[in-house]
């Protein structure tokens, strides 16, 4: 994160945008539905267009898996295929079991 990064994240400006972009979103990932460890994504990054930094239609709340995902995939990181291998095998651990008669 660069100098400007650092000056919008600890502003009170960045805590209300955060603020009214979850709450727009309905305090829930707007990827997954997730209602867990919520982070607000910037479509547009900063250090493309810092003059977007608040702007709500720039921002988009996501959970932390899939803010990690976004960010990977703008840094043109590849997906980490055994994370995404637990994943699944946790999801389907989860859901629940249908018992047959």
């Amino acid at each position: 994160m660069g100098v400007a990064g650092r000056s919008i994240y600890s502003s009170k400006r960045w805590e209300r945008a955060r603020f009214l972009t979850k709450r727009r979103d309905g305090f829930k990932c707007a990827q997954c539905g997730s209602r867990e460890r919520l982070e607000v994504h910037h479509l547009r990054p900063v250090r493309e267009r810092p003059d977007l930094a608040f702007d709500l239609v720039n921002l988009k709340t996501l959970c932390r898996a899939c803010h990690a995902a976004e960010t990977d995939k703008e840094l043109g990181r590849a997906p980490n295929q055994a994370q995404s291998a637990w994943k699944s095998a946790v999801a389907e651990l989860a859901r629940p079991q249908r018992k047959d008669r």
